[in-house]
């Protein structure tokens, strides 16, 4: 009769993932902490820019903010996934990591058990950062709009 016993590795992947993603999540929320506080400070600095000229500068900021912290987490990711020991290059483990964390998925590669729990760990990870990364650059968007920075114009 099979044994049914909880094996430890079966308890320590699923604690790495987790802990990973509020790893990768905290750091993501210091980047979006600073997209808002750089747009905050952008406003302030610049009253007299209007229309595209605020939008852009503005929109750029916040989207170079939300690419640097992605890359920082698919890194993280990547090195973990790198020390399974299932790649043999740490760029293959960031490729996998990169098509995984954005949900691309790389459909030709499959990490041997148990480590295939970290793959829809870091999927949802990437979920999660996407989700909140839509929302701060809403938020941004929406700033501007109040503040009427002639975005009317645009709409003639």
């Amino acid at each position: 009769m099979p044994s049914t016993a909880v094996q430890p590795i079966d308890l320590w992947l699923p604690t790495v993932g987790v802990g990973l993603i509020g790893l990768c999540l905290t750091i993501h929320s210091f980047f979006l902490f600073a997209v808002l506080h750089s747009h905050a400070r952008f406003s302030r600095l610049y009253p007299d820019l209007h229309g595209v000229w605020m939008l852009v500068p503005s929109v750029l900021l916040a989207t170079a903010l939300i690419a640097a912290s992605c890359c920082i987490q698919i890194v993280l990711w990547a090195l973990v996934l790198w020390s399974t020991g299932d790649f043999a290059l740490f760029r293959d483990a960031l490729y996998y990591s990169s098509t995984t964390y954005t949900t691309l998925g790389a459909s030709h590669r499959v990490l041997h058990a148990p480590y295939r729990a970290l793959e829809p760990l870091e999927a949802t990870n990437g979920l999660l950062a996407n989700g909140l990364n839509t929302a701060i650059l809403l938020a941004v968007i929406s700033s501007l709009a109040r503040r009427r920075s002639g975005y009317e114009e645009f709409f003639k």
